[in-house]
């Protein structure tokens, strides 16, 4: 996977993609898989806002049985199949146990009814799949008892049973996301980080190309496309404007979605239902539950769903949000006794709000995903907008996205995404494969070698390649123990990472557990600074923008991520 600029002016395409997070990746693969010249700009890095910023879980929508969405459900069990097969090195099921007080809406009957609706809802969840290890069970209710065990720190008045099931979590959303832009590479999509669509050309109904600029040399160019789809989540809005050529403020309105990373608090992934309603929910069952899952030996929190007006490249995580968090989470589960130090890290992102007059301090987040065909809203013929709200059914989205642009093209094609495993994913026995592998680790390092399987599936024997061709590139770079210097070689010259956090936040998972430490963001700036070549400055510019990752924004910054 190469950037290649030349290759993007040279030559029309079937599609433009703008956006490079999952939603726009998973449309590049599924046009160049039909056929399609297919083309991809992202302003930043792949993956690198909300797509980062995930729960990290696939899930099969139990909590939609409150919307009485059954369609919903249908959607996210297949999509969550569907991305078990797919990725089985980086999707894998998880249990959850909710507890159950008293009786009535919240107690272990009606939780045996919802899990009962849920089964026959996805009575085919398991349909096709080769991997036991990859199987969801049925749902199941708990004992009081059991529960406990499940729960140990768990409030233990009027506590009446609990709720078991399993949904699907990401070991990385950011390798998930980085596996469909390599799948649509293979295909023959052109795709390219750090280059911002900065306009439009137009002719009268039609837009003809898309102006970008190459943020690294500040070089302008054309792509020109025959169909464009706007898939840029929070600036939605803002491309809409520039497909228009209308002026925009910037401002967006979005829920401002917050997740912690703290210390493990459970083996399993558990609920905790806050005192804040959730107003979209046909049937209630109390407050709005927050959720708790188990990740990578920590414990991941999520989310948050305050209000944000305002430019989406302003979006920042503070200490008010990290602590108004802890402070609603201990309140709705105080024997968790979570302090500012138990927290590791924090991810977020902008998510749409679906209602038109929102609460100033609680937004209502949108359940629906939007596909806008601006020949009906701006009387161009040949642009999409799309609008997503889940990770899960990123596949699903850009079937529906491709097949618009499949129809305004005049082709008729056929989605082949929904069975095709992404690369690393040719696997029937995840379990029995690791197994096989750590009989002869990379470097006698079995944590090392686990980690990078499970990153990259059978594609991770690239770095038994680069041990050989330098043996200090086989060991854990300074400081930690399962991330080799390797990977970081492999993200400049394979991977398109061009800045620091690139490599360190969405080629490995060096920075997504926390701060990794001095020894190893020094250890990794002097790779990528003789790989790319990077002068002395150039190398002390890209740690202190790597290191600031690690500090909360102050309340008034500036300071663009996502």
């Amino acid at each position: 996977m190469k950037r290649d600029l030349a290759a993007l002016a040279e030559r029309e395409f079937d599609v433009v993609i703008i956006g490079g997070g999952v939603y726009g990746l998973s449309a590049a693969w599924d046009a160049a898989l039909r056929g399609l010249r297919a083309a991809l700009l992202e302003k930043d890095d792949f993956a690198h806002a909300c797509t980062a910023g995930s729960f990290k879980l696939v899930h099969g929508g139990l909590r939609y049985l409150q919307h009485l969405d059954f369609h919903r459900m249908r959607v996210s069990i297949r999509e969550r199949r569907n991305l078990l097969e797919m990725a089985p090195h980086l999707v894998q099921p998880l249990r959850f146990v909710l507890p159950c007080y008293g009786h009535g809406m919240k107690g272990p009957e009606v939780m045996q009814a919802a899990l009962a609706a849920t089964d026959l809802v996805g009575w085919d969840r398991n349909r096709g799949q080769p991997d036991p290890h990859q199987f969801i069970p049925r749902g199941r209710t708990l004992g009081a008892d059991e529960t406990r065990a499940a729960l140990p720190g768990l409030t233990r008045s009027g506590l009446t049973g609990g709720a078991e099931f399993y949904d699907a979590q990401m070991y990385s959303g950011e390798r998930l996301a980085l596996a469909f832009a390599r799948a649509a590479a293979r295909e023959g999509a052109v795709l390219a980080n750090y280059a911002p669509v900065i306009g439009f050309r137009r002719a009268g109904h039609r837009l003809r190309a898309a102006r970008a600029r190459d943020a690294l040399s500040g070089r302008e160019f054309e792509v020109r496309g025959r169909v464009f789809l706007n898939m840029t989540g929070p600036w939605t809005e803002i491309t809409r404007a520039l497909l228009r050529g209308a002026p925009h403020d910037g401002r967006v309105l979005r829920s401002k979605g917050v997740q912690l990373l703290t210390r493990k608090l459970a083996d399993v992934g558990f609920a905790v239902e806050t005192r804040q309603k959730d107003l979209s929910a046909l049937i209630s069952r109390g407050g709005r539950n927050l959720f708790a899952q188990p990740w990578r030996g920590l414990t991941f929190i999520g989310q948050t769903d305050k209000l944000f007006h305002d430019d989406p490249d302003r979006f920042g995580i503070t200490e008010e949000d990290i602590a108004g968090f802890l402070e609603q989470f201990n309140e709705a589960c105080p024997d968790a006794g979570l302090r500012r130090a138990d927290v590791r890290f924090w991810v977020g992102g902008l998510i749409p709000v679906g209602n038109d007059d929102p609460n100033p301090e609680v937004s209502k987040v949108a359940h629906k995903f939007e596909i806008l065909d601006h020949r009906r809203n701006d009387g161009i013929e040949n642009a999409v907008s799309v609008q997503g709200v889940k990770y899960t059914i990123c596949r699903y989205l850009a079937e529906r996205a491709v097949d618009l642009a499949a129809r305004k093209l005049g082709r008729r094609s056929v989605c082949l995404t929904a069975h095709r495993r992404l690369p690393g994913g040719d696997l029937d026995d995840v379990a029995g494969y690791v197994k096989d592998a750590l009989r002869t680790p990379l470097n006698g390092n079995a944590a090392m070698t686990e980690n990078l399987m499970r990153q990259h599936g059978t594609d991770w024997t690239c770095f038994v390649r680069y041990a050989r061709e330098n043996p200090a590139w086989g060991a854990p770079l300074g400081g930690t123990a399962d991330v080799p210097a390797g990977a970081i070689i492999h993200a400049a010259r394979a991977e398109m990472a061009q800045h620091l956090d690139d490599a360190v936040m969405r080629r490995t998972d060096l920075g997504t557990r926390g701060d990794p430490g001095a020894a190893a963001l020094e250890h990794a700036a002097d790779l990528m600074a003789e790989e790319l070549g990077w002068t002395p400055d150039r190398r002390a510019a890209e740690l202190a923008r790597t290191r600031a990752l690690f500090t909360p924004q102050p309340a008034a910054s500036r300071e663009a991520g996502c």
